[in-house]
């Protein structure tokens, strides 16, 4: 079953009740909204891809889990990424990483 195609003022309104949750959660230093959301042709089967960017993080697998289990349903799924500013300069040019797609096509939603 697919779901339909998340209005502009629905994905705003998740990404609003996201951003201030993985705010409270985990003080990252930015979000950055990457993926299909990003580039405004999220399509039924979409989800809302976050890179949260936090320094000095030893365990992103373990913070990760964290942003899951305490994130409000909202409709959308989501998928965190959860990196250190060190991870984006090492992995931003490398082509098959997460990252590098995220920071050539994503948008910055959250700076501390």
């Amino acid at each position: 079953m697919t779901r339909p195609h998340a209005p502009t003022a629905a994905l705003d309104a998740a990404l609003d009740v996201l951003v201030r949750r993985i705010v409270e959660i985990a003080r990252p230093d930015r979000i950055i909204l990457f993926g299909s959301a990003a580039r405004g042709d999220m399509g039924p089967d979409s989800d809302i891809d976050l890179l949260v960017v936090k320094t000095d993080v030893e365990h992103r697998g373990h913070l990760a889990q964290e942003i899951y289990l305490h994130l409000p349903s909202v409709d959308i799924p989501v998928d965190v990424v959860v990196v250190t500013p060190e991870d984006i300069e090492r992995f931003k040019d490398r082509v098959g990483t997460v990252i590098r797609p995220a920071m050539r096509d994503g948008r910055e939603i959250y700076a501390a």
